[in-house]
């Protein structure tokens, strides 16, 4: 039974990364976050998942201070105006190596949409960094798995 159960979570990885086998270090991306905030306060919520291989995330629960019914008014382009709650924040992250690359965020905060890099430390941390042109300009996140 157990070995059937293997099999067929191998066989989830390997076709949703689109016939390439998820290391458990990129299988460990996908999950639900606590975004810590740079001063240790707790951010909103992130589901992250895989869809044709690449890793998405949205918004599961807006920051505190925030409502379910606040907008994304500084946005710009199909996230104007967008509700933040369910905001699918982040696209098109494709594997290499380890790490997660090449995909956007959008910073529902501040409306900017910057280039992105995200890793998994362990089992229950995850890393983001957005940045404008290279990764040296940019900030880091941590976000804590949810049990």
């Amino acid at each position: 039974m157990e070995l059937c159960a293997c099999v067929v979570a191998g066989l989830l990885c390997s076709s949703a990364a689109g016939g390439q086998e998820l290391s458990a270090k990129l299988q460990n991306a996908v999950g639900h976050w606590q975004v810590v905030n740079g001063d240790g306060t707790p951010g909103g919520k992130v589901e992250t998942y895989l869809e044709k291989g690449l890793l998405f995330g949205r918004v599961t629960e807006v920051r505190p201070g925030r409502t379910a019914k606040d907008v994304c008014d500084k946005c710009a382009s199909e996230f104007k105006g967008q509700l933040i709650l369910s905001m699918v924040n982040m696209r098109n992250f494709h594997a290499e190596g380890d790490d997660w690359v090449g995909g956007t965020v959008v910073d529902p905060e501040n409306g900017k949409q910057y280039k992105g890099k995200i890793w998994a430390v362990g089992k229950d941390t995850l890393h983001m960094r957005g940045f404008v042109g290279i990764s040296l300009l940019g900030r880091t996140e941590s976000w804590v798995r949810i049990p």
